[in-house]
């Protein structure tokens, strides 16, 4: 399912971020500060994976039927988990605004080039809830239910990386913390106790109710005096 939601999430932003930019999923590392890339890019480290609360179904298990209506297995229902992703943008070798920046550093050249890129996401975000099932891949394409998006939501429980950069061995640098939250479908349990080949149907006369009334009291009372049966109306 990871796999699937790093393809899912890659279409997305390849279809969002401006031509030529790249999009890779491993961690930032200290070289990149030191040596520029030959084009910019964008890097979506995933950093926590949670259960998500809000997108939980309420219904419980389900029948699976054959095209003949037998049942074939039962469906426990789906789960939403909540896969966060640092997002960071990091500018390529020919980064520069020429005489836009005047006589900046061209070091502020490529912080302006990585908040663009930044900024193009946060834009999109907005009005963005779901991805188009274009976008989706694998498990998520096959599943038929919706793989949601948030992008910088203070609704989305806060940041879960309080400070990435210490562990990561980098210096601090703009980010965003771009969350899918995906629906994971539990295997359909298939062991199931054999159908009904035969149902056998059985028939007797009850006793009398008087007699078994009697019956019961000589058993619980030997040696008692029965008491009469009632007469029955001719």
């Amino acid at each position: 399912m990871l796999r699937d939601a790093d393809l899912s999430l890659a279409s997305w932003l390849e279809s969002s971020l401006p031509s030529g930019t790249g999009v890779r999923f491993d961690a930032p590392r200290a070289r990149w500060q030191e040596q520029a890339a030959d084009a910019p890019f964008v890097s979506a480290f995933l950093c926590d994976i949670r259960k998500d609360g809000q997108h939980q179904p309420s219904s419980g298990w389900s029948d699976v039927r054959d095209g003949d209506g037998r049942l074939v297995g039962r469906q426990s229902p789906h789960r939403y988990h909540r896969l966060s992703y640092l997002v960071t943008a990091w500018a390529g070798a020919g980064a520069g605004l020429g005489a836009a920046v005047g006589e900046r550093e061209a070091s502020s050249a490529s912080v302006f080039e990585e908040h663009d890129l930044l900024g193009v996401l946060i834009n999109i975000c907005v009005s963005t809830e779901t991805l188009a099932e274009d976008h989706l891949r694998g498990a998520l394409a096959e599943v038929g239910l919706p793989v949601f998006l948030r992008c910088a939501d203070d609704d989305c429980g806060g940041s879960p990386v309080a400070d990435p950069w210490s562990g990561l061995g980098i210096a601090p640098r703009a980010h965003l913390v771009l969350e899918l939250v995906v629906p994971v479908m539990p295997p359909m349990a298939r062991d199931l106790a054999a159908p009904v080949a035969e149902v056998v149907l059985g028939a007797r006369q009850l006793p009398d109710s008087a007699s078994a009334v009697e019956t019961v009291r000589r058993r619980d009372f030997p040696g008692s005096v029965s008491p009469r049966p009632p007469s029955r109306s001719s």
